[in-house]
């Protein structure tokens, strides 16, 4: 009998996801569901100035359970474009790394960076639809999710759109996120 593991897939964590989801204490369970990677910008910008969650992602960094990848590869377009070029560096090489391949989607809490991906068909969620995702696989259950939630909501700066809908997104629209 050939038996093969099952892959996972693989997430780009930007630093206001990373941070918030370390600070509502989700950050351990999205590495047990996804293959998770940070840009090394993303990283050193969590861990060098000690942000909340920069132990957190120091171990699981140690653990293996996060890999830090470094941009190689940027587009020669990227230079010209300007939409790109207004964002953070975190926010930019997250970006840059899905466009290098290195991972399926994206997960940003940042609302330019969210704009680009949404007008550039760069496929992301934040932090709370990555909860929701959870949820849907049976990672965390329906305690642990409504608890989540409403930690997120109070950490981030979500509007009332994007609350609403997270609550009214077909499960449809995420299979492609699920792990």
């Amino acid at each position: 009998m050939n038996s093969t593991k099952k892959q996972n897939k693989t997430v780009l964590l930007d630093a206001s996801s990373a941070i918030l989801l370390a600070k509502a204490g989700f950050h351990e369970i999205v590495t047990e569901g996804y293959t998770s990677l940070m840009s090394d910008s993303v990283f050193h910008e969590i861990t060098r100035t000690s942000l909340p969650g920069s132990g957190e992602y120091l171990q699981l960094l140690q653990a293996g359970k996060v890999t830090v990848v470094p941009v190689v590869n940027a587009p020669k377009w990227c230079a010209a474009d300007e939409s790109l070029q207004k964002l953070d560096r975190g926010e930019r090489d997250t970006i840059l790394l899905f466009y290098e391949g290195c991972t399926d989607f994206v997960v940003t809490d940042d609302g330019a960076a969210a704009k680009y991906c949404l007008h550039n068909k760069v496929p992301f969620v934040n932090s709370l639809l990555l909860l929701r995702l959870l949820y849907q696989s049976g990672l965390i259950v329906d305690s642990l999710y409504e608890k989540g939630l409403k930690s997120l909501i109070t950490l981030g700066w979500y509007s009332e759109k994007v609350k609403e809908y997270v609550r009214s997104c077909p499960d449809s629209e995420l299979l492609f996120f699920l792990p």
